[in-house]
């Protein structure tokens, strides 16, 4: 929870200002994604910042390209452009979801898309619920077959002995990126308060 505490020290919104609370509330949710890399924790809080406020930015962008070129924001209708299958599956699953990269296919296992439902109060929040969970895998696939990994962007310096440097990536880069994507892509028809209860959901919970 440090780490949450000290994004939201780094926007002070304005009394009332929504954009500035949502954007102080994905800082917060990305420096949680993060909070156990060891990379992460050793950059500067400036770094931090703006690390990743350039990885939220990727996934804005992509998610504004992919509703221009499909006219649609629903993130089920992209994925059948795409020729992605969507499809439930009955036996329990650690991960809740997950993109078949080989098959092009997103599975959601009952038992967690139930579970969700559960904890779910808002009626609102429950009719987009779906859209939300397959937005989530749908930028795995733009990234296995359209973008690239975004976190494989960016290289850290993880030691250094004399002339010799070893870098490390920051996989939870990805992620971040796919926060922001699902964000842009649904749009604010939702509450952003909303929003970030199903992220913590969905990016925090085995």
């Amino acid at each position: 929870m440090a780490a949450v505490k000290q994004a939201k020290k780094q926007i002070t919104p304005d009394s009332g200002a929504k954009e500035a609370i949502g954007e102080r509330n994905r800082i917060a949710l990305a420096y949680m994604e993060l909070a156990k890399d060891r990379t992460f924790q050793k950059l500067t809080e400036e770094e931090k910042l703006k690390l990743v406020k350039e990885v939220m930015a990727i996934g804005d962008e992509v998610a504004n390209w992919v509703k221009s070129e499909y006219g649609t924001s629903d993130s089920r209708k992209i994925a059948a452009h795409l020729g992605v299958r969507i499809f439930g599956a009955d036996e329990r699953h650690k991960k809740g979801t997950e993109y078949r990269a080989e098959k092009k296919e997103i599975v959601i296992y009952r038992d967690f898309h139930e579970k969700l439902m559960r904890q779910v109060k808002s009626t609102e929040l429950a009719e987009h619920l779906l859209k939300y969970v397959v937005a989530h895998e749908l930028f795995r696939h733009l990234e296995v077959n359209r973008i690239g990994e975004v976190y494989k962007r960016f290289k850290f310096v993880a030691w250094r002995i004399g002339p010799l440097v070893r870098k490390k990536e920051i996989k939870g880069l990805s992620a971040v990126a796919s926060q922001a994507f699902t964000q842009s892509l649904i749009g604010l028809e939702i509450s952003p308060q909303v929003f970030d209860y199903l992220a913590y959901i969905l990016y925090t919970n085995p």
